[in-house]
């Protein structure tokens, strides 16, 4: 639970570090105040899901997946990742 509290710290410095720096640059013609506004409710929503309770969650069952799909899924995506290789090496030029 300690620790929960510690990483809202943290992420709740990070927001106010950025809206201090979205402050700071908001005088000058630049586009990258809305970085740092976008980076302060980014680190908000993060100390807000670390603060929270976590919600308790029953048990779920196992699943049965066959080895064979995943070594098919393997298997795919080795020879598309060589025929893009090949491609690219004896393709047009």
């Amino acid at each position: 639970m300690k620790r929960r509290w510690i990483l809202a710290g943290a992420f709740g410095a990070a927001a106010l570090a950025s809206l201090y720096m979205a402050v700071i640059t908001w005088s000058v013609p630049d586009s990258g105040r809305w970085i740092f506004v976008a980076f302060a409710a980014l680190f908000l929503v993060l100390a807000w899901s670390a603060a929270r309770p976590p919600k308790p969650q029953k048990p779920q069952s196992t699943r049965f997946v066959p080895a064979w799909f995943f070594d098919g899924a393997i298997l795919v995506t080795a020879i598309l990742i060589l025929i893009v290789i090949a491609s690219c090496i004896f393709g047009r030029k």
